[in-house]
């Protein structure tokens, strides 16, 4: 019997993305919430949102899994649904990165369409405080989200899930004026929460049957984990997602600030994991990362002090250019939100005295040839 007063979080095993076997694990995942019917009705407008951070082919890891975002949609087809799939990735364009992930393809096997997010609607919302959050228009046009995040380690914020995913529903632009005032893990992560309170996805899939590790969201290491989580809140399956990879919750500062905020299912005492152990699913020597693992996190998160957290804030690592990988390809000079990245010759130049370290450089090089 479900604890209606609890979050309830659904885990389960898929050892591949394997057509047969993927459906059956994640009909198995729905199966404590009702299944699709009881989240899509008839002729609702349905958009899976991805986590569609560049264009990158599916064996990367950098995004979901094409064959979830497929299974997901022929659900709500099923149901009687109409599926979208949209996002706004931090580069490439979104026809290109579509293309590059298989969602091109899930599209011309579903039937699904493609919701390009360029418009802007503005949104307020009170959330860690009362701010205007500039969200994709095109949301206006769907019934419901249903959130295809990809479980990722992430320089700024520890670990990329469910909640940090709905930073896609923010147009290009914005996003890198939002990264340029926002610099700081927990004050970006209290602005990533905020977007997330507005967006408010119907439910939550992450895709962990590969997972990302090391230097994450776009270079870090592919990892079988062999792991799908779902919830109707964002909250409790990042806390759940921090958990089984080993997180201290302070260092996934989405997690921090939900936990700050007192939001439902942001400590795992609020979550009904539905007769299931959390020990059953933890990732064994899960590497998080240089930043979320290192001593300055793990300082962080035992010495609340604001002014010793902004001490070592200013001590966060900053990028620099591996001219032996780079290959001039200029990404990291247009993505840089303060535009502070520069040719000097064949090799970028990063000013480190203008830098703030929101790390969208090495986020987004294809090469991996920024490290920090």
């Amino acid at each position: 019997m479900v604890n209606s007063d609890k979050a309830l979080v659904s885990i389960t095993r898929c050892s591949r993305y394997q057509y047969d076997e993927l459906r059956n694990a994640l009909l198995q995942l729905l199966a404590p919430f009702g299944g699709i019917n009881a989240l899509v009705s008839s002729g609702q407008k349905v958009l899976l949102k991805p986590n569609l951070l560049a264009a990158a082919s599916p064996a990367e890891a950098v995004t979901t899994h094409p064959l979830v975002v497929k299974i997901i949609a022929e659900l709500v087809i099923e149901a009687g649904g109409i599926a979208y799939i949209g996002d706004s990735p931090g580069s490439d364009s979104q026809e290109k990165a579509h293309q590059a992930a298989g969602y091109k393809k899930v599209m011309e096997d579903t039937g699904s369409k493609m919701l390009l997010l360029n418009a802007v609607s503005e949104v307020k919302v009170n959330g860690t405080e009362e701010r205007i959050i500039p969200l994709a228009a095109e949301l206006n046009q769907v019934d419901l989200i249903i959130n295809l995040a990809k479980m990722k380690t992430h320089s700024l914020t520890g670990l990329t899930a469910a909640v940090k995913n709905v930073y896609g529903c923010i147009p290009g632009k914005h996003k890198k004026r939002f990264h340029m005032e926002h610099p700081l893990p927990l004050d970006f992560s209290r602005l990533v929460v905020d977007i997330c309170l507005a967006v408010k996805p119907a439910f939550s899939i992450i895709d962990a049957v590969v997972a990302m590790e090391g230097v994450g969201p776009r270079r870090g290491k592919a990892r079988q984990t062999g792991i799908l989580l779902a919830s109707g809140n964002p909250f409790a399956l990042d806390a759940v997602a921090a958990e089984i990879t080993g997180f201290m919750p302070e260092q996934v500062s989405t997690v921090a600030v939900a936990r700050a905020l007192k939001l439902p299912g942001s400590v795992l005492d609020d979550i009904n994991l539905n007769d299931q152990l959390i020990d059953d699913y933890r990732i064994k020597n899960f590497d998080r990362g240089v930043v979320a693992a290192g001593k300055v996190s793990k300082l962080l998160a035992n010495f609340p002090l604001a002014w010793f957290r902004n001490m070592l804030y200013a001590r966060r690592p900053y990028p620099a250019i591996d001219g032996e990988l780079c290959t001039g390809c200029g990404a990291c000079v247009e993505n840089c939100p303060l535009q502070i990245i520069s040719f000097e010759g064949s090799i970028p130049d990063i000013d480190q005295y203008e830098c703030i370290r929101c790390y969208c450089c090495q986020e987004l090089c294809a090469e991996g040839a920024i490290q920090l």
